[in-house]
């Protein structure tokens, strides 16, 4: 712990040093990456076109499963920490200009279609908070709860995201439901409630077309779909391979489906507890394959083509990264990163990916082409990675 200590303080000093004054040179904020720095209550800012870091901002609260969205002009990232602070970060100055307590234990947050609101959905109070977007002063404040035998049942709220038609989007992770939100309305009313979608949503997508929110279940073998085109009903997509069993193994992390990916017409899922990655067709969803993996997956991701996706993952074999074909539905390549891989997050046009290695205090760079190692960028205890292009992207 000494060591990792040690060499954080000396990449924080490097930073100091090497980084552009603010004031003396300009950016635009397009082609940014938010790279949290998970035990120093801190992200630095790296300028995605030149592959180094702007600047450091500190005093953010504890990051561990932290969370980035960003306005839609991409000149402020909100980011939620996991007890509850939400802060608002100049992205031209490298300052937080706003900050706000929203709970003891916050999980996730979205920012509205129309740019007015950030809701932010919390396990500790259970509640969905929404606060102005300008000066982050709390509007309204949403409990999550559910009437059953008699007895009121709260719930953590999980898998925000927003949605076509200015709609806030959440599952309710102990009440098993989904609920949607109308945000055009001051008093933000819950227009539709879904229950027994499945036991226990952790997290949840929306898809990029903005179409279809898609809830990971910890204790069901499905999928719950949402149309929100309809809001009509739930659609259960099993997880179940009739050609490939595979045994469920311990769960330390369970993948976030914010890092699911699509490609070729394809949604791709890691499977909670399993060495595979489900492959159904778009819009039907019908199961097409499992493809075989390393390890327990975490995150899948695809670049803006889709030609490629890039999985990490818990546990054994967390220093490693496989690349899948769209095209085949192979694993292509199999990538040794560093110990611990965290998160990765692409650079606007798929040119690169960055890949954090928490363990070895580093940010590597890829080239999605050769998959060649482009540079290797200091960052202490590196965790999850943000780009600004999120700005303009759907459920992000």
């Amino acid at each position: 712990m000494k060591r990792y200590l040690y060499l954080c303080i000396q990449i924080i000093m490097i930073t100091l040093i090497h980084s552009p004054a603010i004031g003396s040179e300009r950016w635009g904020t397009g082609a940014l990456m938010v790279v949290v720095e998970r035990e120093s209550s801190s992200v630095v800012v790296v300028d995605s076109l030149k592959h180094e870091i702007l600047g450091r901002i500190a005093d953010l609260g504890l990051l561990h499963h932290a969370t980035v969205s960003f306005s839609h002009d991409a000149r402020y990232a909100f980011l939620v920490s996991r007890d509850g602070w939400l802060n608002k970060l100049d992205l031209l100055t490298l300052k937080r200009v706003a900050q706000v307590r929203v709970g003891d234990s916050a999980i996730g947050l979205a920012v509205t279609q129309d740019n007015r609101f950030v809701a932010v959905s919390n396990y500790k109070p259970p509640v969905v908070k929404i606060v102005d977007a300008e000066t982050l002063a709390l509007v309204h404040t949403i409990s999550a709860d559910k009437e059953a035998e008699g007895k009121k049942v709260t719930s953590r709220t999980v898998g925000m995201v927003d949605a076509p038609g200015n709609l806030l989007i959440f599952s309710l992770m102990d009440a098993d439901g989904i609920w949607v939100v109308d945000a055009n309305k001051n008093d933000f009313p819950v227009v539709k409630k879904f229950w027994d979608i499945g036991r226990m949503p952790y997290d949840a997508l929306l898809t990029p077309d903005g179409r279809y929110y898609i809830a990971g279940l910890y204790h069901s073998p499905h999928l719950a779909m949402l149309d929100t085109w309809k809001l009509d009903q739930i659609k259960k997509i099993s997880l179940n391979d009739p050609l490939k069993k595979t045994p469920k193994m311990g769960v330390r992390k369970v993948p976030h489906l914010e890092g699911w990916a699509m490609g070729n017409s394809l949604l791709f899922t890691p499977v909670v507890g399993e060495e595979r990655l489900t492959v159904y067709k778009f819009g039907d969803w019908e199961l097409i394959k499992s493809v075989p993996l390393a390890g327990i997956p975490m995150f899948a991701m695809s670049g803006p083509d889709g030609r490629h996706i890039w999985v990490n993952f818990s546990g054994a074999n967390n220093r490693f990264i496989q690349v899948i074909d769209a095209l085949t539905l192979e694993v292509v390549k199999t990538l040794e990163i560093g110990d611990k891989v965290f998160h990765m997050g692409f650079t606007p046009k798929g040119k690169n990916i960055y890949i954090s290695s928490y363990k070895e205090n580093k940010v590597v760079v890829l080239d999605t082409r050769s998959f060649q190692k482009i540079k290797e960028i200091p960052v202490c205890n590196p965790s999850g990675i943000f780009s600004s292009v999120r700005a303009h992207i759907i459920g992000l």
